[in-house]
């Protein structure tokens, strides 16, 4: 129970931007602390601002509309034109400078499929339907989609809505989504910084996977990629979107917003990837990239560019690598990005503190460089985790090179404090493997018929072995799944498999 003299200071607060925690903003941060100051607990504060937002109408709100009341708040108190006013006068303020009515009727949403393609989207071509099973630790937001907040050790089926056939999935670090067979997107998962391109008024709109609201008419999604806090999309005139935030080591880098904004392309991509806080894309031939760029991962800018704040502009253009080489494929890891070209070669840029880049030298590698140690090896597919690396050769053998902490380069070994700059051949494995892919301590690969194989850090419940384990230090067999395994995608705590859809029971 907050005193008079608690509600008053509140309210001042309140009238001053405190509207929202948000521990990215220090002058949000310096207003908490000035509560505190006042005798106030966090539970109090957070019951107070739980209180107002109801009050006026704020928690129907979307992210971008109450940002921009806190930003006229805090710019009121900077220019020193406050008056006093009372938390009743407040509701009738932000019923003139919102564009949502106070009170707890909620936003109109935007039709959550896509419509007749006012934009002219071709529709998406057909692919193999699956069904996406999740399984990790973190469930706390709702980032494995089963409608509930309980951790799953084995692959458990994501809830859909019905008559939804999916067709890719993509993970974020705490948010997952889904490519259905329309072209349209599913996500579900935390959306404080509107990743999941909808409204979720309550937690519990966060638990299952819905679809997205929050995109142009007429969008047809040909491709999804999820990163720390956003999500990206292709759709099929290969037209580049994204939503959510960016964010670097000073705090919030980008807020895009919970609506897809499109991003400016030359011509058509045809691939895209998210890190981190960075996108790349591929347009052509050519690996272009934007986003934060203070660990080298954009390998457009060097140092000294990379680290003033005023150049922020030019890291959010997306823009190409200046090189002649021809590229076919592009991957992004947290804080690297990788292309494959034409030729075998492979050329990445970005950290490289535990050699994840297979690279001898600097802890960052500021510009696009070509990679010999992984380029001899004619590799057709690269996977990045946190600080680790895995690529699949032509011939089917899998390697794996930098952080070994976590047994995730699958040599046999555990706590080995020496990274790896060398790729190191997987052993223990078939010679079908089809295709590899990594989390961020972890690393798999599968076959055609549908074996697939775990190695690394158990501590999130991500290797799906059956138990829960420390960590496997070398390939151990994945259990729960049929064949085919098309895709497996891995977030910060969790994981999303989309394994084929079991043929209908005959009826005769």
């Amino acid at each position: 129970m907050l005193t008079p003299e608690q509600v008053h200071k509140m309210e001042e607060l309140w009238r001053r931007g405190l509207m929202k925690i948000s521990s990215h903003c220090p002058r949000l941060c310096a207003l908490v602390d000035e509560a505190v100051g006042a005798g106030l607990n966090m539970d109090q504060i957070r019951y107070f601002l739980k209180k107002a937002r109801a009050d006026t109408g704020m928690n129907t709100w979307e992210h971008e509309d109450i940002d921009r009341e806190v930003l006229i708040a805090m710019t009121l108190e900077e220019l020193r034109v406050r008056r006093g006013i009372s938390l009743q006068d407040e509701v009738n303020i932000l019923a003139l400078t919102g564009s949502q009515k106070t009170g707890s009727q909620p936003r109109a949403a935007s039709p959550s499929e896509p419509q007749e393609a006012s934009s002219g989207c071709p529709p998406l071509t057909p692919r193999p339907a699956g069904q996406p099973l999740s399984f990790g630790e973190g469930n706390d937001c709702g980032q494995l989609g089963t409608l509930d907040n309980e951790e799953r050790l084995l692959p458990t089926p994501v809830a859909l809505p019905a008559g939804k056939i999916i067709v890719d999935v993509a993970a974020g670090a705490m948010h997952s989504a889904f490519l259905t067979s329309e072209g349209g997107l599913l996500t579900c998962g935390l959306n404080d910084e509107g990743e999941l391109l909808r409204p979720t008024a309550q937690e519990e709109d966060c638990l299952g996977a819905a679809s997205t609201s929050l995109i142009p008419a007429g969008l047809v999604v040909a491709e999804v990629s999820c990163g720390g806090s956003f999500t990206a999309v292709r759709d099929t005139l290969g037209r580049v979107f994204w939503a959510g935030q960016l964010r670097d080591s000073g705090g919030v880098f980008h807020d895009i917003g919970p609506r897809l904004v499109e991003v400016p392309l030359w011509a058509p991509a045809t691939k895209i990837s998210a890190g981190g806080d960075h996108l790349a894309v591929l347009v052509g031939h050519k690996i272009a990239t934007c986003g934060a760029a203070s660990h080298g991962q954009l390998g457009r800018m060097r140092a000294r560019q990379a680290n003033k704040r005023t150049s922020k502009k030019a890291s959010l253009i997306l823009s190409p690598w200046t090189t002649a080489a021809k590229f076919t494929d592009v991957c992004c890891g947290d804080c690297n990005t990788l292309g494959l070209t034409a030729a075998g070669d492979v050329w990445g840029c970005g950290a490289n503190h535990q050699y994840q880049l297979a690279l001898e030298g600097p802890g960052i590698i500021w510009t696009h460089t070509r990679i010999p140690a992984l380029s001899r090896l004619q590799l057709v597919q690269v996977a990045m985790g946190e600080m680790h690396g895995v690529g699949l050769s032509s011939s089917g053998a899998v390697f794996c090179w930098g952080d070994r902490c976590d047994g995730q380069l699958g040599d046999g070994t555990i706590d080995q404090q020496e990274p790896s700059v060398t790729p190191l051949v997987v052993q223990g494995l078939p010679n079908n493997i089809r295709q590899v892919a990594a989390g961020p301590r972890q690393s798999y690969c599968w076959t055609s018929q549908g074996h697939a194989y775990a190695w690394g850090s158990g501590g999130s419940d991500q290797l799906c072995v059956g138990d829960q384990v420390y960590a496997k230090e070398s390939p151990f067999p994945m259990v729960g799944l049929r064949a085919p395994i098309l895709k497996i995608a891995v977030g910060a705590q969790h994981a999303i498999v989309l394994v084929g859809v079991p043929p209908a029971p005959s009826s005769t």
